[in-house]
């Protein structure tokens, strides 16, 4: 079972996200399975505990609760055992009906063995972390007017640790997207360039630069994901890696949008059918970004499958999947306090989180971006 400490990357991935650094290399080696963020400021207990007022007449606590718009990726929890199993049945090809070559003192042997073809896939690579908080009772006293107060501090570091986990649950699902979608262009199966496919069939010569302010063109998007949308719904090889023949219904559909796009949708007629035809099913999403705030539509990663080269891409538009394609298993999450420690005066609280992110290429995923020819 490999186990790979992925501090590093999730302290870059929440970077990207929150604007803190521009849009870097994100290297997916051996991350099959991403693992989750630690968020960490180096010097923290110093900088609170100094910078509080010994007098304070009123404290208004800044918290606020966040939820990841990612938890949709979220799978069953699995608790016991390590390893992720998936196993897939091939469908039997047709043979020549024997009824009708019989031949004079010759028989049909109607015992030949046709053993069902099977295929397994193994999801290996866990990914922990963890992270921890300090806190120091007796010294926060002369900074608060009563124990209410400091007790409401004390829940707000703690709540700001829920949002650390929430946070990382978010980034590093975007990371598991932004794999797969690397994959994807690496391979350079089931991707579309709306704007090629475009121009190749009006003869027109739109650019990026223009095209996402021609109504025709948006309108022709949204057709062209529809669509695909309704062929996925065929047993093919053609919007996978080749590899198994699938088929995705439209309720295990997921649509991620940018939000960008989305909002050039709206002025398209066909824009609100489109919508309404996945938010009744409750798979539609949009993104604010793909990989880092200050670069919405791009990515960078180097592949979990090669990390030879870094796969960089810009203007991606839109991804469809099957549900069964990519996800997480929240494998382990505990905490831990440490005694109080007397000399110092503080206990640690100490969190450990295990999770499992998971790229299938044999399921159905496209991307859909535009690029100048």
């Amino acid at each position: 079972m490999e186990v790979k400490q992925i501090y590093d990357i999730v302290n870059s991935v929440n970077s990207q996200t929150m604007g803190i650094t521009d849009l870097t290399v994100v290297d997916e080696q051996g991350l099959i399975s991403l693992g989750q963020t630690v968020l960490t400021t180096n010097g923290l207990a110093d900088t609170w505990l100094n910078s509080l007022a010994q007098r304070i007449g009123r404290t208004i606590i800044s918290f606020r609760e966040y939820k990841s718009k990612y938890s949709d990726m979220v799978l069953d929890s699995m608790q016991w055992g390590n390893i992720v199993q998936k196993i897939k049945v091939s469908m039997p090809e047709a043979t020549e009906d024997e009824s009708y070559s019989l031949v004079d003192g010759q028989s049909v042997d109607m015992y030949k063995v046709a053993n069902p073809k099977v295929t397994q896939s193994f999801f290996t690579t866990e990914t922990p972390y963890q992270f921890y908080v300090t806190i120091k009772r007796e010294q926060l006293k002369e900074a608060f007017t009563s124990e209410n107060a400091m007790n409401g501090f004390i829940g707000a570091i703690y709540g700001e640790v829920q949002n650390a986990i929430e946070l990382s649950l978010e980034g590093l699902a975007r990371n598991c997207i932004n794999n797969f979608i690397a994959e994807r262009l690496k391979s350079k199966k089931c991707t579309f360039n709306l704007l090629e496919m475009y121009n190749t069939e009006t003869n027109k010569e739109l650019t990026v630069n223009t095209c996402l302010h021609d109504k025709e063109f948006l309108a022709y998007c949204v057709s062209r994901i529809n669509l695909i949308s309704k062929y996925m719904e065929n047993m093919t090889k053609i919007y996978n890696d080749g590899t198994q023949t699938r088929h995705t219904p439209k309720t295990l559909q997921h649509l991620r949008i940018l939000e960008d796009f989305e909002s050039r949708l709206e002025t398209v007629v066909q824009y609100q059918a489109f919508r309404d035809g996945y938010v009744k099913l409750n798979n539609y999403h949009t993104i604010s970004f793909w990989q880092s705030i200050k670069s919405p539509d791009s990515i960078n990663v180097k592949p979990s499958s090669d990390n030879t080269a870094a796969v960089s891409q810009s203007n991606i538009l839109a991804i469809l999947y099957d549900r069964d394609a990519l996800g997480l298993y929240k494998k382990d999450s505990w905490n831990s306090t440490t005694p109080f420690n007397s000399a110092g005066g503080y206990y640690n609280t100490y969190y450990h989180h295990k999770e499992l992110y998971f790229n299938d290429l044999s399921e159905n995923f496209v991307v859909f971006y535009i690029a100048d020819a």
